[in-house]
């Protein structure tokens, strides 16, 4: 037997009151009928008014209705009527007739609408047969449905819900609730309701069996580890829908079906998880054009290639290369390796190396090994080391930058609910960093010295998904860097500006070493992963004195805006993005292409 734990109203069974809601729409159609009122009136309303109507004023029935005076009637409103007053406690009410007047002209009538409220339904008793393994008074202390409360069909449905879940949270997913008697004793001013349910609790789920299919190139028993499932477990709870997402998140797999329990024949409890395989790799490009910001100049291309491996051999091990090129002369490397699940716990280690050569200046390296706990579905905590060094280039850059070595130990934390990395339409990302350490620097005229600085570095990242509106989402990005030591120098400070950061601006146009920036996104979906939107970035920026580069003590914002797209292709994820600058003009405008190739 094959159970999908997020059914819940069909294990409900016959417990669901939807019979109840509607019980009175029958005679609305047979009322309609006998007073020969037409499928919709053509002819606008005048003026509604109500007979027979005692429990809810004039005003209150007419908040329900979607026909206004002034407008057309709608015959759905008649269903609208009874079917509130059914949720309000009068399963018994019922629409007599209608009858109309013509206003004076024939194209304007007074309409009336002639109700039965009928008694309000009391609760007498709920009661619950078959309850064994669960405290009756834990499963009925959150009910709605209790003695003398009004009798509303769906705070009966929300209460069986309720109680499933609650079984399900006990290790109990396959029970189900069926209505074994319903009864109505009418009184002089009311109808008592007695409502008897059919509890069959089923077997404790005890997984003695997992199954894995649709894998091809991943490993089942890395899915079950990603899952973190395994036999002899009880099921509890929404653990089906946290298993999904937890695969999901994986971005290893094209589809995951929620998991379904089963029952083998010796009636012990099984769980299937099925996948469907998806491209692993991902190549991720932007090409950015500079124009020149000299009148006749001619401007120049940036780019970065980011490649990922993410599922090495099908055990979900990870590596990354990363190029860019900020202008003619300056570029990045990085390359990092990340080892999941070391000797089995949930430990993720990851080393990592890092270039850049900043035209003829320096060269600057740093290696860096790390690990992170996942201390819950959305929360990991981090420790790092990494080492760096910086090699002064030839000539005129021997003169500005010294030689200097560095240690530094950091710890982080960060947190993740959106519900898809690539196009999110909810949710929230945090990551922040903290990194102490010592910096040694070697002065390059005789006789050569070496100082010793303490260095403090801390790194904060936000993201923010709201879905508004419907296929419209509200993309909030914050960011923020700051280094301090007795002695900053040009390879300690951070870069801002370009595709990456702040629009609108040169790729690493502002140097500080205090850095923040801001990224607000209107996007309009047009399609699962395509949308387009329109931005504006805040950048704010302390740029230290370096006087050997010709660099002042300085403070200033920044703002940039602009119009984008992103489109499926079928070379992948294609965007195009043109950004602006405080006084720029079309010509002097930033054009960005991006691709991102899943393979």
């Amino acid at each position: 037997m094959m159970l999908t734990i997020s059914d819940r109203k069909a294990r409900a069974g016959d417990a669901s009151p939807g019979f109840l809601r509607y019980l009175a729409l029958g005679l609305v159609l047979a009322q309609f009928v006998v007073c020969n009122a037409p499928a919709e009136d053509k002819r606008v309303l005048r003026s509604i008014s109500f007979v027979g109507n005692r429990a809810f004023s004039d005003g209150d029935i007419k908040a329900w209705m979607e026909s206004r005076e002034g407008g057309r009637f709608l015959t759905s409103d008649l269903e609208r009527i009874v079917a509130r007053y059914v949720d309000e406690g009068y399963p018994f009410a019922r629409i007599d007739s209608l009858s109309t007047v013509l206003a004076g002209d024939s194209d304007t009538i007074d309409l009336s609408i002639w109700l039965q409220e009928g008694k309000p339904a009391v609760v007498s008793s709920v009661r619950l047969i078959g309850v064994k393994s669960i405290d009756e008074h834990e499963l009925r202390a959150s009910l709605e449905t209790t003695a003398d409360k009004p009798f509303i069909p769906r705070a009966l449905e929300r209460d069986i819900l309720s109680m499933l879940q609650l079984y399900e949270r006990n290790g109990y997913p396959l029970t189900k609730i069926e209505f074994q008697d319903i009864s109505f004793l009418e009184e002089p001013e009311r109808v008592r309701v007695t409502v008897v349910l059919n509890v069959i609790e089923g077997n404790l789920a005890k997984l003695a069996t997992l199954r894995v299919e649709g894998n091809t190139s991943t490993k089942a028993d890395v899915i079950l580890r990603e899952a973190r499932v395994a036999e002899g477990e009880l099921f509890r709870g929404n653990q089906a829908e946290k298993i999904k997402r937890r695969l999901e998140r994986l971005q290893l797999f094209s589809s995951v079906s929620l998991p379904e329990l089963f029952v083998n024949a010796d009636g012990s409890t099984g769980l299937l998880l099925r996948v469907a395989e998806g491209n692993p790799n991902r190549l991720d490009g932007i090409v950015g054009y500079v124009p020149s910001s000299a009148a006749g100049g001619s401007g120049y291309f940036t780019g970065m290639l980011n490649v990922d491996f993410l599922n090495i051999l099908g055990t979900a091990r990870s590596l990354s290369a990363r190029w860019y090129r900020e202008n003619q002369s300056t570029q990045e490397v990085e390359l990092r390796y990340r080892e999941p699940w070391v000797a089995t716990y949930p430990v993720n280690a990851e080393v990592g190396f890092y270039q850049r050569k900043q035209d003829s200046t320096y060269v600057h390296r740093q290696y860096t090994l790390g690990a992170d706990v996942m201390v819950a579905d959305d929360w990991s905590v981090g420790l790092s080391f990494s080492q760096s060094n910086v090699f002064p280039g030839e000539g005129y850059g021997s003169r500005v930058i010294s030689e200097s070595h560095a240690t530094s130990f950091g710890v982080s934390a960060s947190f993740d609910s959106r519900d898809d990395p690539t196009t999110p339409t909810e949710g929230f990302r945090y990551r922040t960093e903290y990194h102490t350490g010592v910096k040694a620097i070697t002065k390059p005229v005789p006789p050569a010295v070496e100082t010793r600085n303490a260095t403090q570095r801390l790194t904060l990242d936000l993201d923010y998904f709201a879905s508004l509106f419907n296929r419209q989402v509200l993309a909030l990005t914050v960011s923020a860097r700051d280094f301090r030591t007795a002695a900053i120098e040009l390879s300690d400070l951070f870069r801002l500006g370009g595709a990456n950061t702040l629009r609108g601006y040169r790729e690493a146009q502002f140097l500080g070493s205090r850095v923040a920036w801001s990224n607000v996104e209107y996007r309009f979906l047009v399609g699962l992963r395509s949308y387009v939107f329109g931005f504006v970035d805040a950048g704010y920026v302390f740029t230290p004195e370096q006087r050997e580069v010709g660099l002042q003590e300085n403070e200033q914002t920044k703002l940039g805006y602009g119009v984008g797209v992103r489109l499926g292709s079928p070379l992948g994820l294609l965007g195009v993005s043109l950004a602006f600058g405080q006084g720029d003009t079309f010509s002097t405008a930033k054009l960005h292409i991006r691709l991102i190739n899943e393979f």
